[in-house]
């Protein structure tokens, strides 16, 4: 029996890698967002507990730290909200290639196994045309 050889088989297996590297490329660009978004959850926290010791404060200079402390706050949150917005922007870019990657390996994928079917069934037809043949030589 003949053995099934699918001709596009090295464009499969570069388009898997294709998928492969976005993905990567992918997942680096969610991680950069997931630590950004972790920074800023970090910073949310700074700024609670900044406020609960600030309460009922009296001493002027601690006053006055505390403020310029939330005023840093609020000036590294508007530079990660300016990161985190950029980091978006790539990881929508990453994950549109990401797609178009898959697709593509999809497509090739698809067609080998449309081959594939298509060969299974021929085989059939020429294995069940060979045992007529048998038998029609067996009786004749």
């Amino acid at each position: 029996m003949k053995k099934f050889v699918f001709e596009l088989e090295q464009l499969l297996n570069l388009r898997k890698y294709e998928q492969d590297q976005a993905q990567i490329e992918l997942g680096k660009a969610v991680q950069v967002e997931q630590r950004i978004q972790a920074d800023l959850d970090s910073l949310a926290q700074r700024y609670v507990a900044a406020k609960r010791l600030s309460e009922g404060q009296s001493d002027f200079g601690a006053i006055s730290q505390t403020q310029q402390f939330f005023q840093f706050i609020k000036q590294e949150q508007e530079r990660l909200m300016s990161d985190m917005a950029k980091a978006k922007i790539v990881t929508d870019e990453k994950r549109g290639l990401f797609n178009v990657a898959m697709q593509k390996h999809e497509s090739i994928k698809k067609l080998k196994e449309r081959q594939f079917a298509a060969f299974k069934d021929e085989q059939k037809k020429l294995e069940a045309k060979a045992l007529d043949d048998i038998v029609t030589a067996k009786y004749n």
